[in-house]
């Protein structure tokens, strides 16, 4: 008898979880548990992914603004071949000329400051190898490089590969020069004075690429360069979707803003009329 005079409350009475209810509750908590982490690792490693992304674009775009500049520095003097024989889809050659300054805050220049620059793509990388001019072919006209001497060699860019187009690869490098009279007369005849077939007035870039680059003579008509190619994440190489999809990079150079003449009877080499 309790001091009240009634008897205590039995067990039975007592209110709580059963067995089923507290594994059930467990297993509740557990899944919700598994749900949020499942959250956390998808956003944690699509941030990662896109942050990689952006990284490998950004390494992209300035390493093609470099090349860029230098192509745009690449016509040295009206003598001069920018582009190099041995050319390819896979390897560019050329060279370029940037001046620095003097005390006077004027360009400098002279046979030190001219490069040979070969731009060569291989086993998924982009690696620049950069020669010195030891002066100048009077006889020529051309600047002469040591080929003796080891080249300085640059990584430009990893984890590339050539950027395909309806399931073909496209050649990383190209090259146009401009049109001709004798574009136009090699084909259906001179349709009208200073125009071709495709209706493209002389002096206007040929859309059609210079197919046999290798050759000194199609290698100095050459005007413009183009620079494609694709890009991927590090460790994301052979993933094709989920963020880590490569990125197609690509742009052109100009060897001069404007052709020397736009007349039939010019013939516009990249960087004078001859």
């Amino acid at each position: 008898m309790s001091p009240l005079g009634t008897q205590p409350p039995r067990l039975s009475d007592e209110h709580g979880f059963s067995l089923i209810e507290l594994l059930v509750a467990m297993i509740m908590g557990l899944v919700i548990s598994l749900a949020a982490f499942s959250i956390l690792e998808f956003t944690t490693s699509d941030v990662s992914r896109i942050t990689a992304r952006a990284h490998v674009t950004q390494t992209g775009r300035v390493a093609l603004e470099k090349l860029m500049l230098q192509l745009h520095s690449a016509c040295v003097s009206v003598n001069v071949n920018p582009i190099q024989a041995k050319s390819s889809g896979t390897t560019l050659k050329f060279v370029s000329e940037t001046s620095p300054l003097n005390s006077n805050n004027e360009p400098t220049s002279s046979f030190a400051t001219v490069k040979e620059h070969e731009i060569v793509y291989t086993a998924g990388t982009l690696v620049e190898k950069t020669l010195t001019s030891i002066g100048l072919n009077n006889a020529t006209g051309e600047y002469e490089f040591n080929k003796s001497e080891k080249p300085t060699e640059a990584l430009l860019l990893s984890g590339v590969r050539q950027t395909e187009r309806e399931g073909k690869p496209v050649p990383v490098f190209q090259y146009y020069r401009y049109y001709t009279s004798k574009d136009s007369e090699a084909k259906l005849g001179q349709i009208d004075p200073g125009t071709n077939n495709l209706g493209m007035t002389n002096g206007e870039m040929a859309e059609e690429k210079v197919v046999a680059k290798r050759k000194v003579t199609e290698a100095e008509k050459v005007a413009k360069v183009t620079v494609g190619l694709t890009l991927a994440p590090e460790g994301y190489e052979g993933i094709i979707a989920k963020g880590g999809q490569p990125v197609a990079l690509e742009d052109s150079a100009v060897l001069r803003f404007t052709p020397s003449s736009e007349e039939a009877s010019s013939n516009n080499y990249p960087c004078a009329e001859i």
